[in-house]
């Protein structure tokens, strides 16, 4: 195996990376901070320091990294190994707040809508770190070995992380799945907008974040799933 195959990419990056993905489920995340048209201004300090901008004052949102990152009406100040944690569940926001290892500036209103996107992050993280082969967390191959997709600290730019190779058989499963969660969806949003206006999307995607997190494998304290 090559040094560049063992090479952990730094956290910066993979955060980067993460955030960057959230431009696929716009929706989705409006729901999560109350259609709030809120902008918010990541700084994840490490080697290297990476800069994030979640620009929710247009639609769609659109996820800026690095030079293309300005000014946002909340700024988050962090470690790149801090976040880390945080976006594994392994520290709470409020905790980290309160050490002072995460900085944050902006009125209560537009943070208290900001915070909840901590609430879902584990699930969605732990999937990041799967997608892109992350020590650990990798997706195991047919011939039992960890799958990776190689980061260069040097190349990203913010782009989607490229998706592994998939056989026949599971690009038909998968097809079929997309399809399912698409129509899933669109029954969703029928019922929420022109039948119970007064069901909460945000309890839905809450109860449906349970399940995900309920199914997966437990996390060892190396990061290692395993089963229950």
């Amino acid at each position: 195996m090559s040094s560049r195959e063992n090479q952990v990419p730094p956290a910066s990056v993979v955060l980067a990376s993460f955030f960057k993905k959230l431009e696929t489920i716009d929706t989705i995340t409006r729901i999560i901070i109350s259609h709030a048209g809120i902008s918010a201004l990541m700084t994840f300090r490490g080697n290297p320091t990476t800069r994030v901008l979640l620009d929710y004052t247009r639609t769609p949102g659109r996820v800026l990294v690095d030079g293309e990152a300005r000014e946002g009406n909340i700024l988050v100040t962090i470690r790149d190994e801090v976040m880390h944690e945080v976006l594994l569940g392994r520290m709470a926001p409020g905790v980290a707040v309160g050490r002072r290892e995460m900085l944050l500036r902006g009125s209560a209103a537009d943070l208290s809508k900001f915070i909840p996107l901590f609430e879902f992050a584990p699930v969605l993280y732990r999937e990041h770190l799967a997608d892109i082969g992350y020590k650990g967390y990798a997706r195991q191959t047919d011939a039992g070995r960890p799958l990776e997709v190689a980061m260069d600290k040097q190349e990203f730019k913010g782009d989607p992380i490229p998706l592994v190779q998939l056989s026949p058989l599971e690009k038909a499963v998968f097809a079929v799945m997309n399809g399912l969660s698409y129509a899933l969806g669109y029954l969703v949003g029928l019922m929420r907008y022109r039948l119970f206006k007064n069901l909460s999307l945000f309890s839905v995607l809450s109860f449906m974040s349970r399940g995900l997190a309920a199914a997966a494998p437990r996390q060892d304290e190396q990061g290692q799933g395993r089963q229950p």
